[in-house]
């Protein structure tokens, strides 16, 4: 037991700070409901966190985001930070123009993580979370970052993911033709998330299609739009949305480009 009573206003800015980074995109009132606090005591938190620099009030003008600032509070400033800050409101604009949700993801060990996504935007919900940890071999951003890889880095970790025992790691029906996907992706500049992963955790309700995002020849992070099956034939759908989307990952990358 603590030898002191805990200061009840840093643990509800803990909070405050820990969901906006969770859940981000948040409004103040679901916030509010998440944290079990009146709302008047955490728009005041807010409003402390964004003097602070470690929260800013979004686009839309009702919903929340942590800034690069949060980096500090752990590891320090890095390179996914100011990624997600540039391509934040790209992607906003991507979903404007398409119609469509996006997640942005980076390679992290065996794995693609969800840095930022839109996906619970403007009344379309689909099941998936900011940080969430999805399967390079079943999803399209982790064959683009894959197929991005030189040689010798993808070997090492296609060697890492054959010692893997997770599901989609393991799955003998990802490993067949996947010198094949990766080469078609190369040659196509774009890829599709796997049919079995698409019925497994969506039961087939999305198909999704990803772009690299590349700076100075290397691929540094997938980006991937998510579209409901039933919207229309898959084709016609996918030269209307594949323009935008390889336009938004060439600025995001060109930004990135123009800092280093």
């Amino acid at each position: 037991m603590p030898s002191f009573e805990p200061v009840r206003a840093i643990t509800r800015g803990l909070t405050v700070l820990r969901l906006v980074s969770e859940q981000s995109p948040i409004t103040a009132t679901d916030l509010a409901r998440a944290a079990k606090l009146p709302q008047p005591t955490v728009v005041r938190i807010l409003e402390t966190l964004i003097e602070a620099g470690y929260v800013y009030r979004r686009s839309d003008g009702v919903t929340f985001g942590v800034t690069a600032r949060t980096k500090v509070l752990s590891s320090g400033y890095d390179a996914t930070s100011r990624l997600v800050q540039l391509a934040e409101p790209l992607i906003e604009t991507l979903r404007a123009e398409i119609g469509w949700p996006s997640n942005l993801a980076t390679l992290e060990d065996d794995a693609m993580v969800i840095v930022y996504t839109n996906r619970n935007a403007k009344g379309l919900s689909i099941p998936g979370r900011l940080g969430a940890r999805i399967p390079l071999l079943a999803t399209g951003v982790g064959i683009m970052q894959l197929a991005g890889l030189p040689p010798d880095a993808l070997q090492d970790q296609l060697e890492r993911l054959r010692q893997s025992k997770e599901l989609w790691d393991a799955s003998p029906e990802l490993w067949e033709g996947l010198d094949e996907r990766l080469a078609t992706a190369r040659q196509n500049g774009y890829a599709f998330a796997h049919e079995r992963y698409l019925d497994a955790v969506y039961q087939s309700q999305i198909w999704a299609v990803a772009v690299p995002i590349i700076v100075d020849g290397r691929t540094v992070a997938a980006l991937s739009s998510l579209v409901l099956r039933g919207a229309g034939p898959r084709q016609r759908l996918l030269d209307s949305i594949l323009p935008a989307l390889r336009r938004t990952s060439a600025t995001i990358g060109s930004q990135l480009a123009a800092e280093t």
